[in-house]
């Protein structure tokens, strides 16, 4: 296959993907995630079921697949490395209200403790520095650390969501620094 071919493939492909994804996050404004076949997904992308099995090899792979964007955005627009925690948090919350769609994730009881592994992730990459530098810190006990700030985090995201974003990204990146301040004395 030539290079102008395969360009059009992975063009149609990502596009087979975006549909597949927008569809699913449409769903779960009003179905829980369970309750949602892959049936339901293809027919409101517009979509044949063999294009979603050619794309993804289940539902949460589809999820993931915007999580990960979600994430990869976000660590490409903002310097890591020269930023502070307390500005990072500011940075988060900031991009979560351009990404309303993705709050569907925080309150589906099938989705949230997938999203706190994600986001267990995103931690481990972005404060493991941090983490290994601080007086406090353990390194038997990584885990639990990386554990206790991802569930923190996802639980302020969710409670700040469930209040309708009102309280000002500047106030939730005071409150995560605070209350994970511990994790990195």
């Amino acid at each position: 296959m030539n290079v102008q071919n395969e360009n059009k493939l992975n063009a149609g492909r990502a596009r087979s993907m975006d549909l597949i994804t927008t569809a699913l996050f449409e769903l779960l404004e009003k179905t829980p995630f369970a309750q949602i076949t892959i049936s339901d997904i293809c027919k409101n992308a517009g979509v044949a079921r063999k294009t979603f099995y050619r794309n993804f090899p289940s539902k949460i792979a589809v999820v993931e697949r915007l999580v990960d964007q979600v994430f990869y955005e976000f660590m490409q627009k903002y310097d890591f490395k020269t930023s502070g925690a307390r500005k990072i948090y500011k940075y988060w919350y900031e991009y979560i209200l351009c990404t309303k769609e993705f709050s569907a994730i925080f309150f589906d009881p099938d989705l949230y403790l997938f999203i706190v592994e994600k986001i267990r992730e995103f931690v481990q990459i972005e404060i493991e520095e941090a983490l290994y530098n601080a007086a406090s810190f353990d390194p038997l006990y990584t885990d639990y650390y990386l554990s206790f700030a991802a569930a923190g985090i996802a639980s302020l995201m969710r409670e700040w969501m469930k209040k309708d974003y009102q309280t000002p990204s500047d106030t939730m990146a005071v409150t995560t620094a605070r209350l994970l301040s511990g994790i990195l004395m």
